[in-house]
């Protein structure tokens, strides 16, 4: 079930994300941080957090939030489902209700950044299979042979 976020997810998002091998554990400050200025309020409007759920436990979760400079465009930040519950349609899930959120209210284009590195193969197929495509890849951009690629896909027509 997917679901807004909640103060009480964050300790087993962070595991999460640590388990999907998003973030070593010993470098998990930042997304900590990130989640906390959520729930306290510290971030610009617009920001979003969903929990996939099974059992009560967290087993995936979106961060999306919109692009201050742009119409409508939106970033998504961060996507993550546990090792366990990978390769069951969760991932496609959670892209599906976040598309369908900004869909609903209106909003033009869905932007996603990536990692070019061979490790990354697995997650720059799945967006593309999730009918999103790239659009940029910037040369060296995280470290030198670390090249930033970007996916975009439009919501609406207009």
């Amino acid at each position: 079930m997917i679901r807004p976020t909640t103060p009480d997810d964050s300790a087993a998002l962070i595991a999460l994300a640590v388990a999907a091998g998003m973030f070593p554990a010993n470098e998990t400050e930042a997304l900590g941080k990130v989640l906390a200025d959520y729930f306290t309020g510290n971030l610009d409007d617009g920001h979003v957090w969903v929990t996939d759920e099974e059992e009560g436990e967290p087993c995936g979760v979106a961060y999306y939030a919109p692009d201050p400079m742009a119409d409508r465009t939106w970033y998504l930040y961060m996507i993550a489902v546990h090792p366990d519950c990978q390769r069951q349609g969760r991932g496609t899930a959670l892209i599906q209700h976040v598309e369908n959120a900004l869909r609903s209210r209106g909003e033009r284009l869905l932007l996603v950044e990536t990692s070019g590195l061979a490790k990354y193969d697995r997650a720059r197929a799945f967006y593309i299979n999730c009918g999103f495509e790239q659009e940029a890849r910037i040369r060296d951009y995280w470290a030198a042979g670390d090249d930033k690629v970007v996916f975009r896909k439009a919501l609406n027509a207009d």
